[in-house]
């Protein structure tokens, strides 16, 4: 319950607020606590709740906030990313060129496109 609590408030600032922000909660959200009742949530983050591989694997509070903070970080990174590559396309749209000045663009990829044919085609009948 706390863990989706938790995960439920780190979403919410990152859609409503900074994924930097989220990221800031993420970190010192469990370290604030850990420094305000150092026992109650050592003994939580401790907390056993089954064994794995005939005993030899225990799974804690604390492999599930790992998995948590993993899972958010990737989600907050890729939004981040995300809003960086759609902000740099809407950058490239606005700094269009005039139909003149792309079609002799693409002329010139045309022309050396061409031209890199034609020295492959020379060199392998060249080499017969």
């Amino acid at each position: 319950m706390l863990f989706t609590l938790f995960a439920a408030i780190v979403l919410f600032i990152l859609i409503n607020m900074s994924s930097r922000f989220a990221l800031v909660v993420l970190f010192l959200t469990p370290l604030f606590f850990i420094f305000l009742m150092p026992g109650t949530s050592i003994a939580f983050l401790s907390y056993r709740h089954m064994l794995l591989a005939n005993g030899l694997v225990p799974i804690n509070n604390f492999h599930i906030l790992l998995m948590l903070w993993s899972t958010l970080i990737g989600i907050i990174l890729y939004t981040d990313f995300l809003t960086w590559y759609l902000a740099r396309g809407t950058k490239m749209k606005k700094g269009k060129m005039d139909n003149s000045q792309s079609a002799e663009a693409f002329g010139n990829v045309l022309q050396n496109t061409s031209s890199a044919i034609g020295k492959a085609k020379d060199a392998l009948l060249k080499r017969n």
